[in-house]
This record gives C-alpha cells, structure tokens and sequence, in this order.
C-alpha cells in the first residue's frame, strides 16, 4: 500500500526513483535511499558513491539525528613528490576559472557506502535491493543526459578527460584528432561497469566497499599510481551520527547541520543575528540593507573564527546585531535530496563529491572525490591537513519545523554560497510568510571578498543606495545561487508540497 509523500531533487530520475519507492508502500527514508542510490548514477559529477555527504533524519515522533558520512583525511601522508596531485582549470559560465587539483592524491575516504547502509539499518523498511534496483537499472540501460548535467560535465572536463578510464566513461565518441568532449547531451549514458558494482555492495553490503574486492582494487592503485589511502584508512572508516543544532526562530525552530560542517553554524550565526532585527518587507531597503550587513558580517566572523559553535552564544550574536542595528538605514559539485511522508517522517540529503579527481576505482564505474585538492576544504595549505579527521563542509541539509504545523526537509548545492542561500530560503520562511515556491524563487544576495553578489529582481534604486557599493549585479538567476530543493508535510493539515530549483534543474513531486 503506498504512502502519501513528497519529494525534490536536482535530477528528475533521482526523483522518480523516490516517488516510485512510496508507490510501493515505502518510508521517506526507504525513498531517500532509493533517491541517494539514483543520484549517484544520473547525476555523476555532483553526487558518487566515491564521495560524501550528510543525512537530516527526523523518524515521525522522535527527535531529529544528522548521520555524517563526509569523507575523511587519510590516517598517514607520503611524501608530496610520491603523490599524484595535479592541477586542473575548469571553466565556468562567462568564462570565470578557477583552479581544482585531480589524482588519487586528491582522494579522501569516501563515506556514501557507509552512510547509505547505516540510515538502511537504522530508519528503511524495505530490503537494499529493491531501494538500489532504480538505480541499477539506471546504470545498466541508460540515463538521459540533460542539458543541466551536461553543462556540470563540460565545467570539469579537465578533470573527466583527466585518464582513460574517465575518458572513456564520460567521452564523447572521438574523431581523429579531436580533443577530449564530454558525452554530448541527450544521449543515453551506459555505465554497465557501475551497474554491477552497485550489485556487489548489494550483495556484500559495505565491508564489499571497505575490507572487499572493491576495496582492495582502491588500495592498489592508490599504492601504484600515488594516492594516500590504505586497507587501514577504509576499514576504520565510521558513520556519526549527531546531534544537531537547533536555533530559534520567529515562528519555528530550524534545525541545522552541527560541527565539524561549517555550513549550519554560519547560516545559524545569520538566522540569529536576522531574529530580532527589523527586517522590514522583502526586497525594500530596510531588508537588502540589513541581510547585505548580515552576510557581510558572517563573512567577517568566518574568517575570523571559522565556524566555531561559540560564535552561536547568545552574548556574541548580541554584539554583532548590534553594530548592524545600528547602522543608519539606506536605499565547487553537491545535490540535494528532500522527501517526506504522511507519516511525518523527514529526510534531507546532500551529496557531493567535490569536483571529481578524474580518478575511478579501476574496474568499477565509481568515480572518485577530490575533497584533499579541494582549496575552501584545505585553508592551511594542501597536505597539510590533520591525519584521519573527519573533513568539514558547507553542507547544510536541514530542517524546518513551524509553529503552525509544517513541517519542511531543505537543502542547497552551491559550495560556500550554501551559508548564505539557506540562512535566506530559511529567512523567507519563518520572517517573510512565503509559501515553499516562493521562498526559493526569490532573488538571493551573496557576499564574499569584500564582493556583494547580486541576483536580478531587486529594486536597482535600493541597491544603489547600500552600504556595500562594491556589487555584481548578474543579469539573470544562476546556480552560482545555490539550488534548493526542499518538501514539506503539513502534520495539522496533513497537505504536501515539493519545490525544486530551476537554478539547479530542481523537480518536485508530490504522491497523493
């Protein structure tokens, strides 16, 4: 018997591999499994099963629990002249680039496998084969690539054309003399190589990932061909499972992705500093002059204190609402998942596997993260990181629970403009009364570098008269805006809602 549920995600068969777990009588969190298994096969770059991530789950009637499965620095170095770790430019939209290094010396312990079975034995229903069976055959037959994946493909083809196995993974068919093209949309993408893999972590679970064959085909090519990771560094590899944070807001409590993330403090630093603030109407000058100031300030407060949990104190949010109150008023690849249920279950999950090393585990269709050669996960330096810690992230899937009923799973792609995209989304909900849609087609502000960045829809007189003179105005909504994609339950009302993103191909669905 199916149950009535709620779906969003950035890929239309990562969401129908949700939706169809529902038809057959599955929770949320059987469905968000099913969706996490899809992810990672229609949407290659932006999510794998060679990468991490992290799962809000909130069962019906219990308190909510944050399942960390981020990848995690290797437990010993090597010396940096024995390491596979070489640059890579990738271009974006207009032209801007930006620096990613590939190897399997960019490769930290992936953690998908891991979590994928821990939320499987502490929240699922229905057996690992049915909840991967959308995915395989998504593997074996075929996925349409969309013009959004294969833009995402085309931004990182340095790193995809980065050996022959990527090449030929990912590759166009090439003509003599051709340089490396990423396979061309609309075209039907094969991976027989992943379908059987995710048959074998089916049948073997995750020691088949950790202390298998798959396992020891990792090992092998790190010690040959230059990366960090041992036997010892998969096998000792653990899912936590936290506690999250939960801050107050207007009307509701928002539950947030907890340390060593950086993404819920932050975004928790600028909700509280938002709730007792006058923010005014959306989009007049009193908002965009106090939510430029908020973002501006939880830059500063990053860059000063990192995203330490004291910065959430009562007394410290205090002083820096003050300075803003009393201004004088003027005119790199990650997806989401969100499901819920009738039942009151709520799942948010966001995936990412960095910008890809280039690097597969051989023989397997599993393509790699590179969260070492990743610079805003590497702020003293690449190599230099602690041995065998947990990594941190911007990551923030999340959790809104409002005082008239609804009950709201979100999350946001979008590297460190995350912090500033869900604090808004989160802001429209709780301050500014919009429905889910609005809340995430309302344009978004971003301030880093000493650069406030700018969506279209604001009122031009207003921004011409903000503190913060030093603006990119961009001419249309951009995935450099994050995308979130977010459903809700209402446990009053008991209505549903989905809402994806059209910054980042978001599609929703609801099951009635």
């Amino acid at each position: 018997m199916k149950i009535r549920g709620a779906v969003a995600a950035g890929h239309i068969e990562t969401a129908r591999a949700a939706c169809d777990v529902l038809e057959a009588g599955g929770t949320a969190f059987d469905a968000i499994i099913a969706a996490m298994w899809a992810a990672c096969v229609a949407e290659p770059v932006l999510a794998s099963l060679g990468g991490g991530g992290f799962l809000m789950a909130r069962p019906a009637g219990k308190p909510p629990q944050l399942y960390d499965f981020f990848v995690e620095t290797p437990l010993a170095k090597r010396p940096a002249e024995q390491l596979e770790f070489e640059s890579r430019i990738a271009t974006f939209a207009g032209g801007v680039e930006q620096e990613f290094h590939g190897g399997y010396g960019a490769v930290a312990t992936p953690g998908v496998v891991a979590g994928l079975f821990a939320v499987h034995r502490d929240l699922a229903s229905m057996p690992m084969a049915d909840l991967a069976a959308p995915a395989r055959g998504l593997a074996r037959d075929g996925v349409v690539v969309d013009p959004f994946q294969h833009y995402v493909m085309n931004i990182v083809t340095p790193l995809l054309g980065f050996c022959d196995e990527t090449r030929k993974t990912y590759g166009a068919p090439k003509e003599d003399g051709d340089d490396f093209k990423v396979i061309a949309a609309n075209t039907r993408h094969q991976q027989p190589e992943l379908a059987a893999s995710i048959d074998e972590l089916v049948q073997n679970g995750a020691q088949g990932f950790y202390r298998g064959d798959l396992a020891a085909a990792l090992v092998k090519a790190c010690a040959q061909s230059g990366g960090y990771l041992t036997a010892d560094d998969l096998a000792k590899y653990r899912v936590l499972i936290r506690d999250p944070l939960l801050i107050r807001g207007r009307q509701g409590k928002f539950v947030l992705n907890p340390p060593p993330a950086s993404g819920g403090v932050l975004a928790g630093f600028g909700l509280k500093l938002a709730r007792d603030l006058d923010l005014g109407a959306f989009g007049d000058a009193r908002h965009l002059d106090a939510l430029a100031a908020i973002l501006k300030t939880t830059s500063v407060v990053r860059g000063e204190f990192g995203a330490a949990p004291s910065i959430l104190g009562d007394e410290f949010c205090e002083g820096y609402r003050t300075l803003i109150g009393d201004r004088p008023l003027t005119q790199n690849g990650t997806t989401h998942i969100s499901v819920v249920d009738e039942l009151g279950n709520l799942a948010s999950v966001t995936l990412s596997n960095g910008s890809t090393s280039g690097r597969m585990i051989p023989g397997s269709g599993i393509l790699l993260n590179n969260m070492l050669g990743e610079a805003d996960l590497s702020p003293e330096g690449f190599h230099n990181w602690p041995c065998g810690v947990r990594m941190t992230s911007m990551m923030t899937p999340a959790l809104y629970l409002a005082n008239d009923g609804a009950l709201v799973a979100l999350g946001s792609g979008g590297s460190n403009r995350i912090r500033s995209t869900m604090m808004q989304v989160l802001l429209n909900l709780d301050v500014f009364d919009m429905s889910l849609e609005d809340a995430i087609v309302a344009p978004r502000l971003h301030f880093d570098d000493d650069l406030l960045s700018i969506e279209p829809g604001f009122d031009t007189d207003i921004l011409d008269h903000l503190h913060l003179n030093e603006q990119h105005r961009w001419q249309e909504s951009d995935m450099f805006f994050g995308g979130v994609h977010a459903a809700s339950f209402n446990s009053f009302s008991h209505k549903l809602n989905a809402a994806g993103d059209a910054r980042r191909n978001g599609c929703g669905f609801i099951l009635s």
